[in-house]
């Protein structure tokens, strides 16, 4: 089985951090290719700069999605983006942020989510609202940290997340903790044993659904609201991109 793992931001290293928790996790004889955009910004904490993700990851697909049984996209991210890309993609998409809400689901009738901080805020917020999850939402609590300090002070990160963790449980009663950020994969299973309810990878999650949607045979949709585009003339786009559109199944 072979996947597909976008990252839809420019950053390599957040990319190789969710890669490494992304084959952690995976079935022996699954292989994981990596690519991260070729445009935008490092880090998405707006809805400007995720729409030029949005862009990006679809130029991503059309340029890698050959000999790929399905496409896992490593963010929390404006869910039209990643409606776009399941419209879009050749194979089942998974984004990471919803395969981490529908762990949690099966996990605690309440979760709270850490955050990076507060720009990305209200993209989560409006995740959890797009697919549902709003009653179950407890809290979103912010790290107040960079993707740089999860690398160079793992530590006091780690430390952070389960001080933050810990004060969700008591004060808002959450069953199961998310953990809300690219950059964070790789804590879950630091932080574990710290925390008594569950922790959530959305990284590890989504590889474990998608080889599960591979292996029980379903593939994409012809119809319905999936449905992939076909014969649309595009005017501007990189080569992969337009030919992708301008094809006929």
């Amino acid at each position: 089985m072979r996947l597909l793992f976008l990252n839809p931001n420019t950053s390599t290293s957040m990319a190789e951090t969710m890669a490494a928790e992304a084959r952690r996790i995976a079935a022996p004889g699954t292989q994981i290719d990596v690519h991260s955009a070729g445009f935008g910004s490092s880090y998405i904490s707006t809805r400007s700069e995720a729409a030029v993700a949005g862009h990006a990851l679809l130029s991503s697909i059309a340029a890698h999605y050959d000999g790929h049984d399905a496409i896992i996209v490593g963010a929390f991210i404006i869910p039209a983006v990643s409606q776009a890309a399941k419209e879009f993609a050749p194979v089942p998409l998974i984004a990471t942020g919803e395969a981490g809400l529908a762990t949690a689901q099966l996990l605690g009738p309440r979760f709270s989510i850490l955050s990076i901080g507060a720009p990305a805020r209200k993209m989560t917020f409006e995740l959890v609202e797009a697919l549902g999850q709003l009653p179950r939402l407890a809290s979103i609590r912010d790290m107040g940290v960079s993707g740089t300090d999860l690398v160079d002070r793992q530590q006091a990160a780690d430390d952070t997340a389960v001080a933050l963790a810990l004060d969700a449980i008591e004060t808002d009663l959450a069953d199961v903790i998310v953990l809300g950020a690219g950059s964070m994969e790789g804590m879950a299973d630091r932080i574990r044993d710290r925390i008594p309810v569950p922790v959530v990878s959305p990284v590890a999650s989504a590889v474990i659904m998608a080889e599960g949607l591979v292996r029980m045979g379903h593939r994409k949709p012809t119809a319905g609201a999936f449905a992939g585009p076909e014969g649309i003339a595009m005017t501007g786009l990189d080569p992969a991109l337009s030919s992708f559109f301008s094809r006929r199944d």
